[in-house]
């Protein structure tokens, strides 16, 4: 029985989804151990904007390189 794998593109993807939600989930704590009191529509505002700085910084840990080369196949 073989084992199967995922895909390179697969993989990164998953590592920055991951990465994500973990920073999302710290930086909720944060935000809720400094006592930030939000009251209706600025709990999804505080959320939103959470949400955005947290998939920002997994694209910059999680960084695309680019897709090696092989030698014997080059571009006319």
């Amino acid at each position: 029985m073989t084992a199967k794998t995922l895909s390179l593109k697969m993989r990164r993807d998953w590592h920055y989804y991951a990465v994500a939600i973990g920073l999302i989930f710290i930086l909720n704590g944060v935000i809720g151990l400094l006592g930030f009191k939000t009251e209706g529509w600025q709990s999804y505002a505080v959320g939103l904007v959470t949400w955005v700085i947290c998939f920002w910084l997994a694209g910059l840990v999680i960084r695309r390189r680019p897709e090696p080369v092989e030698p014997g196949s080059a571009k006319e």
